[in-house]
């Protein structure tokens, strides 16, 4: 019975192994399952509201003025006061135009524009141009925590050598986040070995 045990030493180890690791494995995927949640995913929504008033300089290149068409009339009044035409003519007239943007979908405000105008001898001289955005802007943002928490773990397992099972090594492994120590035995040959490992690089 003994000689047997020696003989066919390698392949009992191997399943003893191979059912030690297959009842860690599942017990670790139930114990890391049940301690280590995975993480929620949060969702945030910022509500912003433009509370600038802009201005749009009237200077090139952000403000251009041309003359498009000049229409004149056929119909002359008869009796024409040239002196309150040429005071008109000359005369500053202030403009102030605003407008209150309504969407006729969902009837909210969007805009608010107020122009500001100056012309005098049939052209614009001045031109102050204001808007502020009224419909407040929505930001949605999920935010989801992918930190990795290392821990320690402990392994045991069976090295086979392909061309002399006398060499057959049980050992037991401790893993940290950047090494790795360990012992092993050598049953057939009554020898301990000592075993050693850095990290050189990770991937996800």
């Amino acid at each position: 019975m003994l000689a047997w045990l020696k003989k066919n030493l390698a392949i009992i180890g191997f399943f003893i192994a191979l059912f030690v690791m297959f009842a860690c494995f599942v017990s670790g995927c139930n114990y890391h399952k049940n301690r280590f949640k995975c993480p929620e995913i949060t969702t945030n929504t910022v509500i912003l509201h433009d509370t600038i008033i802009h201005n749009v300089v009237d200077t090139f290149p952000y403000y251009i003025v041309k003359t498009k068409e000049i229409i004149y009339r056929d119909t002359i009044i008869r009796e024409v006061d040239t002196a309150g035409i040429l005071r008109d003519y000359f005369a500053y007239h202030v403009y102030d135009r605003r407008w209150f943007g309504v969407d006729s979908i969902t009837n909210d405000s969007l805009l608010y524009v107020n122009i500001h105008d100056t012309i005098t001898r049939n052209r614009s001289i001045g031109n102050k141009f204001e808007y502020r955005i009224l419909r407040p802007q929505a930001i949605t943002y999920n935010q989801v925590d992918n930190s990795v928490h290392f821990t320690k773990y402990i392994y045991t397992g069976i090295s086979f050598p392909l061309k002399d099972f006398n060499y057959t090594e049980l050992s037991v492994l401790t893993a940290f986040k950047d090494f790795y120590i360990g012992i092993g035995y050598i049953p057939l040959q009554k020898g301990v070995s000592v075993k050693g490992g850095i990290r050189l690089f990770k991937w996800e």
